[in-house]
Parts: C-alpha cells; structure tokens; sequence
C-alpha cells in the first residue's frame, strides 16, 4: 500500500504537468494547423484563378488579333464593292427594316459578301443596317440554335456595343451573341456622305474555350470546393469537377445566396464581362482541422504515457525499490535480525544517508545484543 500510494503521489503532478502540457500544446497548434489550412486554402485560390485570369488575357488578345485582321478584310471587300449607302426598304425575316448597300449591291438577305469574308480568315461576320434606333442583321453567317442564318435579329440594345456605336465610335471585345460569348469587332457603317451611321460592320469568333474548360474542370478548393466561370448574364459557363460539389444548380444557389458557411471569392474577368469565383465551406477547413487536433492530441497522449512510464520505471528503481529494501531491513532489525547487508549506502542521495543511518543503527543493536551476550 505504502509502495503504490508513494508512487501515486510522484505520478499525480508529473501526470497533471504532462496532460497540460498536452492540452496547451494540441490548442495551439490547432491554431496553427487551422490558419495554416486557410492560408494554403486561400494561396491554392489565388494560384488557380491567376492562372486561368492569364489564360482568358491571353486567348482575348490572339482572338482580337484575329478580329481585327478579319475586319480589315471585310471593309477591304466592301470597299471594292463601292461607297456604303442606304438601301431601299425591303423585308428580312419578315422584318421591315431599309436596306444597306456598297456601290449597287445590296446586302439584305445577301450572303456572299460575309461568307466571302469568313472562308478566308474564318468566324462570323454580319453586316447590320440602322432601323430608327435599332440595328438589325440583314446579312450574316452567325448561326441560331436551329441553325438557320440570324437574319431579322437585332443588336443587344442593352448591351456594351450599342453604347459605342452610338458614340459614333467602334467597340472591340467579348460580348454575347445568342447566348454564345463571342470575341467580336463592330465598327459604325458612315453614308456616302459621311454624315450619319447607317449600319454597322461586325466580325467576331466564337470563343473555343475548351483548353479553359479542360483547366477549370481539373481545379480543386479542399474536399467540396469548387471554380466557376459565370457569363454577364450571371449563366455558368464552366466549372471544376474534381470536388464532391459538382452540381451546376449548387454552384448557382451558392453565388447567388452567398450562405455564411461558405467562403467565396469573385473576381471580374477584365475584357470578358466574365465573373470568376471561388468557393469552398467552412466545414471543409473545421473537418481538417479536427483531424488534425486529434492527430496531435493523440500523439500528445501517446508521448504522455511514454513519460508517465519512464517516469514509473525510474520512481520504482530510484525510490520505490530502495525504500522497500529498507523498510525489509528496519523491519528485520527490530526483531532482532542485523545482519543485512544495504547496497543503498552507497547511494549520494537521500536515500543513501537513511541506509548509512540504518546501517548504523543495526551496527549498534549489534553490538549492544554482543555486550548483553558476554553479562
């Protein structure tokens, strides 16, 4: 009893140092370990959409040098048609609307001169002629869903392009063609006399985006995070499909809801009219987290026991054992027996000057008991 309750009362503070230790140790670095999440969840964010930002710059400019060649084409094909003009009312897709003309030909429902242009340099081209304050297609190879010709349509009258045009100025860039983004030029059409804008001039490509797709669709943002490309019309274009969120309608509820338990990054996609986001749960960080702490709280337990049985060991073979030895020999002295011998006395500690005591006690119970002997 005395043995174990010694022992108890050596391990108690060393076990109460230890499992503070412990406790201290597994908060702080779960602290840590948790900003340290964050930190690589928010760098991983950071080095995926400056890659894909890169790719979208660099893409807008190939194609806008494409456009622009493609332009100087169809002005340079116009031209040797003769000077713009306004046509003759006449009737497009059931439309009326007034013609558009260079030299004597006119241009509604005549195709030549825009498929001229695209066979040799490729995408769309459309001529538009002015309808009061609209501009309708009356030529063009951009196509509609059906795929029939989209003649009769008219220019988006909310969109960037009209405000430019207006403004008697040309408008490069990526707008939306029939819910397709397109990279695309317009330039106004000026009469023959040049004083008023009669139509507009437009080519554009289509963006081909696959190499963007293929790139979104491998990012990942921790377990359930995700990456999405959202149009001007708030429409989702692409998005990774590498975490356990991959349901486009998720995706759409997350950014227009934007939750308190989500973490959600949006950055605008210059010259695209694009909206890049980022977004990953909170519950994915708290989950590495707990891991994380249980990790470290049962490698702190694991050390714990470690110390807690070296710590016995050394109790019981530096106190415990010679205590026991003693107290066998004290006992044995005091009915009579003296003739132990105690290794501890040469101990330097503590328990070494109470052996050399004992030592000396049994030494003079024996020498009383040889003097009461000789009487």
């Amino acid at each position: 009893m005395f043995q174990r309750s010694l022992r108890v009362r050596l391990l108690l503070p060393v076990l109460a140092l230890v499992l503070i230790a412990v406790v201290a140790s597994t908060l702080v670095l779960a602290s840590t370990e948790a900003g340290r999440i964050r930190d690589d969840a928010n760098a991983s964010i950071d080095r995926q959409t400056n890659a894909l930002q890169s790719l979208l710059a660099v893409t807008r400019s190939i194609m806008l040098d494409q456009v622009k060649t493609s332009m100087r084409l169809l002005k340079s094909e116009s031209d040797r048609l003769g000077r713009p003009g306004m046509g003759p009312p006449t009737d497009v897709a059931g439309r009326p609307v007034n013609d558009v003309q260079f030299g004597s030909t006119r241009q509604a429902n005549n195709f030549d001169l825009v498929d001229h242009v695209t066979q040799i340099g490729g995408g769309t081209a459309t001529i538009f002629t002015r309808s009061g304050n609209d501009f309708v297609r009356v030529a063009t190879n951009v196509k509609k869903d059906d795929g029939s010709r989209a003649v009769g349509t008219q220019l988006d009258p909310n969109g960037p392009v009209i405000a430019n045009i207006r403004k008697d100025s040309s408008f490069y860039g990526v707008v939306d063609i029939l819910g397709n983004p397109y990279v695309t030029g317009y330039e106004p059409i000026y009469n023959a006399s040049n004083d008023g804008i009669i139509g507009i001039w437009y080519v554009g490509y289509k963006t081909d985006l696959d190499a963007l797709d293929r790139v979104i669709s491998q990012t990942s943002v921790l377990n359930s995070g995700f990456v999405a490309l959202f149009d001007s019309k708030g429409k989702l274009r692409f998005h990774s499909k590498t975490g356990a969120t991959q349901s486009t309608e998720m995706m759409s509820t997350v950014v227009k809801q934007n939750p308190s338990d989500w973490v959600i990054t949006r950055q605008d996609v210059p010259g695209w009219n694009f909206t890049l986001v980022s977004a990953y749960p909170k519950s994915d960080v708290n989950s590495q987290i707990h891991r994380q702490s249980l990790w470290i709280a049962g490698i702190g337990l694991l050390i714990c026991v470690l110390l807690l049985g070296l710590q016995s060991a050394l109790i019981w073979s530096r106190v415990l054992k010679p205590v026991q030895r003693l107290t066998f020999v004290a006992d044995e002295l005091s009915m009579g027996k003296w003739n132990h011998t105690l290794d501890e006395v040469n101990l330097k500690d503590e328990i070494g000057t109470l052996a050399r005591a004992i030592a000396r006690l049994s030494n003079s119970v024996r020498l009383a008991m040889e003097r009461l002997n000789k009487r």
